[in-house]
């Protein structure tokens, strides 16, 4: 194995770690999650260099993920598109394309970035221990914070915040 290769795997093991630990577990030593994922799955976060991420993991099944749909909407309609991108992982654990479609009907998200985890590649990556789970990358990849429990608006919305992302400006 290669430096960069236990690097890599050095960076899994500290994100899979961050996924089990307490309430939007701060990264102490950040894995590039955007290198991670461009290496290893089909998921490309490079578009996104230079923004704020947040990735939601979900399935349809999955009671405590409908619940938190809302509320990501609200971020999608609340923060700026030029400082945030907003990514939801549906990772297929028994499900398929159409229970994405469901989802976008159903909470207004027909223009949100979603990417179907086919294969379930991203959500082994990350180590992802159940749904739904949360990623807060920084501008340039890196993890900023992650929880594997359902969060609430005020707390996407606190983390984002102490992130620095704008919101839109107020319609007038």
């Amino acid at each position: 194995m290669n430096k960069s290769s236990i690097r890599k795997l050095a960076g899994l093991l500290v994100l899979t770690v961050l996924l089990a630990a307490a309430p939007l577990a701060p990264a102490e030593e950040a894995p590039n999650v955007t290198e991670l994922m461009n290496s290893y799955t089909e998921l490309d976060l490079s578009p996104y260099l230079g923004k704020t991420v947040f990735i939601n993991f979900f399935t349809e099944w999955c009671y405590y993920c409908m619940q938190e749909m809302p509320d990501i909407k609200a971020l999608y309609d609340t923060y700026s598109e030029d400082e945030l991108a907003i990514v939801l992982v549906h990772v297929w654990d028994g499900e398929n394309a159409d229970n994405t479609a469901s989802v976008k009907g159903k909470y207004g998200m027909e223009d949100m970035t979603f990417f179907e985890d086919e294969d379930m590649m991203v959500a082994s990556l990350v180590g992802l221990q159940g749904y739904p789970a949360s990623l807060f990358l920084n501008p340039d990849g890196t993890l900023e914070a992650a929880a594997n429990y359902m969060l609430t608006l005020e707390q996407m919305t606190g983390q984002l915040d102490a992130m620095g992302v704008a919101r839109k400006a107020a319609e007038e």
